[in-house]
């Protein structure tokens, strides 16, 4: 089964790129740095965390995010689970806690590093989530506020009250990322140009057989039972890759995306 649905310049700008502002908390300053022509470093447990392989900045400008592990050190983590209670959920008031704000910086970036949309955190009834602290300063380390023996600490925080859990203590890696940028395109309509040349599929002159499955695909779906007609095996080849299919499909001067659903 084949079908094409209009990609919009909007549509490929939503699939295909993460705005600044979304990049995880681990990432997001280092991915300004290199927009802003150096490169940017993250040094910590948690990564870039670049969910998309190009980032968009309000103007829009659209770069590709490239990222290399230039240092890598084992280090103690601690690994703690995090219940999120709501402040006002108590009956006779919340347990006695204390401000997110008083955390040591590093302990903070690292609760926001694990989060990585910090809003998530007000969410109703969000689930635990994990955090490891692991610092491969030993200055750090003594600094921080989870360790082992400081089992069961609250944490209060907009609203919302945090339980940290003491898991398990192990050796891991603490990474210094490098951080580049590359500008691709100024434009959404250039960024859909961009990413098509890239990673999609031209169909040039097809025949007149095709271009009915063509058409049909566009129009809702075209399927076919094996074994394949010569033409709708010919369009199936020409938007597939290595990895499956094309997920953008050129015909006609108009860009597509393209779902196939190979028969079992």
């Amino acid at each position: 089964m084949l079908r094409l649905d209009e990609a919009s310049p909007v549509g490929v700008s939503n699939e295909f790129s993460t705005p600044v502002d979304a990049v995880g908390h681990a990432g997001r300053a280092a991915v300004r740095t290199a927009i802003g022509g150096e490169e940017g470093t993250v040094d910590g447990y948690y990564g870039p965390d670049v969910s998309a392989p190009y980032v968009v900045t309000d103007d829009p400008e659209y770069y590709r995010i490239a990222t290399e592990t230039v240092r890598s050190v084992s280090a103690p983590g601690y690994a703690y689970t995090v219940a999120v209670d709501a402040l006002d959920s108590f009956l006779f008031g919340p347990p006695q806690s204390t401000s997110f704000a008083e955390l040591p910086a590093h302990d903070r970036d690292t609760v926001l590093d694990a989060l990585g949309d910090a809003s998530l955190v007000h969410a109703p009834h969000y689930p635990p989530f994990e955090v490891t602290f692991a610092y491969p300063s030993a200055e750090r380390r003594e600094r921080s506020r989870f360790v082992p023996e400081n089992d069961g600490q609250r944490v209060a925080w907009d609203g919302e009250l945090l339980r940290f859990s003491f898991e398990e203590e192990r050796s891991v890696e603490v990474r210094t990322v490098a951080v580049r940028a590359d500008r691709v395109a100024s434009s959404q309509r250039g960024f859909r140009e961009a990413v098509g040349e890239e990673r999609g599929r031209s169909l040039d002159n097809p025949t007149e057989d095709q271009r009915a499955v063509l058409d049909a695909a566009i129009d809702s779906e075209y399927a076919e039972a094996p074994p394949l007609s010569d033409p709708f095996a010919a369009v199936v080849d020409a938007v597939s890759t290595g990895d499956g299919v094309a997920p953008l499909v050129r015909y006609d001067g108009d860009w597509y995306f393209a779902q196939l659903a190979r028969p079992d």
